[in-house]
């Protein structure tokens, strides 16, 4: 035990510290029992969620405040579970068999095309939403905030690694080749590289806010004598393997976040130099020959992904040209849209994408079969189909209120500003992608964003005011 952190507070750091390390190896939840392990695991946070409380109470700290950000949690819920109630779809038989058909006589309240699924879907999204829930009721230090984020880099760190060696040695399936993949573009343990981009944008933000959260030379001998190394070695190995998984979107969200680390990187030596009456220019040189080089060596490492990515992109934009509008994608969200729109209030139910869609799909394969889609590769599109107008906006609220607790910080810091940063280019790819389809994804999404309110919310409180 460390002086002054209670078992609660390590135990709630532990817990996440477990599921992120479990998530992230077992294919970013990517199978199903994989899912169920990650919901189970997280159904421990109801259990610290209510220590939390009781020695708050104990303690005479109020928790009003913070627990009045779990209604628009707790409406979600209930709106879930009351569309379990209301079939969407009926079974009717064809020629022996068995096949869902929509029902016509749905009322305006809530329904659901697959309950089965949807109390599947609700159980996964309240274990990990409520245990990085719990970093805002039973974290003290920031110290804790702090360690518990290193791990979890140093976790991401050894997936990239582990990544790259398996990409380099061109392994035919996951772990090497022990596990065969579903889809041809895996990386590290995860089945989908956009899934890994958007795991590694956001370890990469938390890698760029650990380094500015270090005092510069405060001490240490010097710069190679202090932490920041150890972050710089995780900000490259994790910005090389973006572009080494061929996640062209990802890779340019990379570049922006490396980009303003530059930017800050820049400000801070120089104002550190002009503090001791010291010169600027070689150390803004040499840190600018620095990102140079490190972009050289990523580029020299990742040149046959980024070639053929390219070749990609051009043909792609050619084909574009050609038919005059985005394809298939377009279709594929004009026809989302369509869904959506039909139960603009409640939705589908929680998910039922991929059975509700195939009633509003209109893409076929080149063999003039129907294309079947499991997710709609916008997330805001699927959660508008899914839960509706109403469930987005409660959905929205739950993510948007813990932000409340902080709008009267006089100053955002380093760390929790990029992790805010993470948070906040995921939130925008979530428009093309569907990034929360993936559990791993998801947890270090809930972790990086309440760590940043939890870590502002105690700056607060220690700034006089």
């Amino acid at each position: 035990m460390t002086p002054g952190r209670s078992k609660l507070e390590i135990l709630t750091a532990l817990h996440l510290a477990l599921l992120g390390v479990f998530a992230s190896w077992t294919f970013g939840g990517g199978s199903d029992w994989a899912v169920t392990a990650i919901s189970c695991i997280g159904s421990l946070a109801p259990l610290l969620t209510l220590a939390a409380l009781r020695e708050r109470r104990a303690e005479k700290v109020p928790s009003a405040t913070t627990l009045y950000l779990l209604i628009p949690w707790l409406i979600f819920n209930l709106l879930v579970l009351l569309s379990l109630l209301q079939p969407a779809l009926r079974i009717v038989t064809i020629e022996g068999g068995s096949v869902f058909a929509p029902r016509g006589d749905l009322s305006a309240w809530p329904c659901n095309a697959r309950p089965e699924l949807a109390l599947k879907e609700l159980w996964l999204f309240n274990a990990i939403s409520l245990s990085a829930f719990n970093l805002l009721l039973a974290i003290r230090h920031r110290r804790t905030l702090r360690e518990l984020l290193l791990f979890l880099t140093a976790n991401a760190l050894l997936l990239a690694v582990f990544g790259s060696f398996q990409k380099f040695t061109h392994a035919s399936g996951i772990f090497f080749g022990l596990v065969p993949s579903p889809n041809s573009t895996f990386f590290a343990s995860f089945i989908y590289h956009n899934h890994w981009g958007a795991f590694a944008v956001l370890m990469l933000s938390v890698s760029l806010g650990l380094l500015f959260n270090l005092r510069p030379w405060t001490g240490y001998r010097d710069f190679w004598h202090s932490p920041a190394v150890a972050a710089v070695v995780a900000i490259f190995f994790l910005g090389v393997t973006i572009p080494l998984s061929t996640s062209r979107s990802c890779t340019m969200l990379a570049i922006l976040l490396l980009t303003a680390g530059l930017i800050q990187g820049l400000r801070r030596v120089f104002r550190h130099h002009k503090e001791q009456g010291r010169s600027t220019a070689m150390p803004g040189f040499f840190l600018i020959l620095t990102g140079i080089v490190a972009l050289a060596l990523a580029y020299f490492l990742a040149r046959p992904m980024i070639e053929e990515r390219i070749t990609d992109t051009q043909e792609q934009i050619s084909h574009m040209r050609k038919i005059g509008g985005l394809g298939a994608r377009a279709q594929l969200y004009g026809d989302t849209w369509r869904m959506a729109n039909d139960r603009p209030w409640f939705g589908w139910g929680l998910g039922s994408y991929g059975t509700v869609f195939t009633f509003y799909n209109n893409q076929h394969a080149s063999d003039n079969l129907p294309q079947h889609y499991e997710d709609a590769h916008s997330d805001w599109l699927q959660l508008l189909a899914e839960v509706g107008a109403i469930g987005t906006t409660l959905f929205l609220s739950f993510l948007f209120c813990p932000l409340l607790l902080i709008r009267r910080s006089p100053e955002i810091t380093s760390l929790p500003r990029y992790l805010f940063a993470g948070c906040g280019l995921i939130l925008l790819y979530a428009g093309i992608e569907f990034p929360f389809g993936n559990p791993a994804v998801t947890l270090f999404f809930w972790i990086s964003f309440f760590c940043a309110v939890r870590w502002t919310r105690m700056e607060m409180h220690e700034r006089p005011s």
